[in-house]
């Protein structure tokens, strides 16, 4: 049976119908009881119109043009003609559990065809099925649709996705870590857009760095780029940035930290405005009394388990402050 005959006989099928009919009706031949089909009415009323099923008795039985589409789909739903298939049939079998790994070549051929939920299904299939998606991944890189590069990121050459222009593609390959330094220049560069060095932040580690990348940036940016990575946003550079946008409702003032005493007592003594900082110095504040009355169950401020105990609340913040 050609595939165009194929795909006009199932024109208005589901992929739990195409389910149905392969894998979980008509599983002992030809013939069903009435009372298996209660849930697949509607497909019994396609395969009714087009001629494919008919009543016998109690029972629903498959015409010979339906055990030849049976038999077609069987075939198909194992080749690389998959490809030029009902979509539903495609989304069908990429996502039937029970069923074999697809070939490579099918899958391949899935990846590059119009349907955006096929293709990032196949890609995936591709990426844990076969090999370890090593073979095909460096391919994969160079597909048009995001979703699918996402998926190949972590296991495609890095340098593939150096003009990469969208930048949930660039956080995928950073989180992978297989990102380098000629990834980390490039990505960090004033030439590229504030989306793609937003997502690149992820790679820098050194101040001065950050320093360079900052200046490059609007007002705006430096607080959105110092509020996604708080690990930079620190004294003087975060003063910095919150002075530069002239708001005194920065969403930064949240999250910075060693701010300096000046910008902070400018804060402090604002009428308006800061209401960040405000509250994060009153949270300290009533911290502070709390632990300053508990620090009495201690013989004093020498005390060994006082000291053990504030060096290990000390390696739990920093260990928080690198995620």
């Amino acid at each position: 049976m050609e595939i165009k005959e194929i795909n006009e006989l199932t024109h208005n099928w589901t992929a739990d119908e195409f389910a149905d009919f392969l894998h979980y009706l008509l599983q002992h031949g030809d013939h069903e009881s009435m009372r298996s089909w209660w849930r697949s009415t509607s497909l019994l009323r396609k395969l009714e119109a087009t001629g494919l099923a008919g009543l016998d008795g109690d029972e629903v039985a498959l015409t010979p043009a339906g055990i030849e589409l049976r038999d077609a789909l069987y075939l198909l739903e194992e080749s690389d003609g998959l490809a030029d298939a009902r979509l539903n049939l495609r989304v069908h079998r990429l996502e039937d559990r029970h069923a074999a790994p697809l070939g490579a070549d099918t899958l391949m051929l899935l990846v590059a065809g119009r349907s955006g939920r096929v293709r990032a299904d196949a890609a995936r299939m591709l990426m844990e099925d076969v090999d370890g998606g090593g073979e095909y991944a460096d391919r994969l890189a160079k597909c048009r649709d995001p979703k699918v590069r996402i998926l190949a990121a972590p296991y495609a050459d890095p340098h593939l996705f150096l003009n990469e222009t969208d930048h949930d593609v660039i956080e995928a390959v950073i989180k992978s870590g297989r990102a380098d330094d000629v990834c980390r220049r490039r990505w960090t560069s004033p030439d590229e857009p504030f989306e793609i060095r937003l997502a690149a932040g992820a790679l820098v580690t050194d101040g001065k760095r950050a320093d360079r990348m900052l200046d490059a940036m609007e007002p705006d940016e430096r607080v959105m780029f110092l509020g996604a990575y708080p690990r930079l946003a620190v004294g003087e550079r975060a003063a910095n940035a919150c002075r530069a946008t002239g708001d005194d409702e920065a969403p930064l003032e949240y999250s910075m930290t060693r701010v300096p005493d000046d910008y902070l007592r400018e804060a402090l003594e604002s009428k308006s405005g800061h209401w960040g900082l405000k509250s994060r110095v009153e949270d300290y504040r009533r911290a502070l009394r709390e632990a300053m009355r508990l620090e009495r169950l201690f013989s004093g401020p020498d005390s060994r388990v006082l000291a053990e105990i504030c060096g290990q609340v000390e390696a739990e913040i920093a260990k928080e402050e690198e995620r």
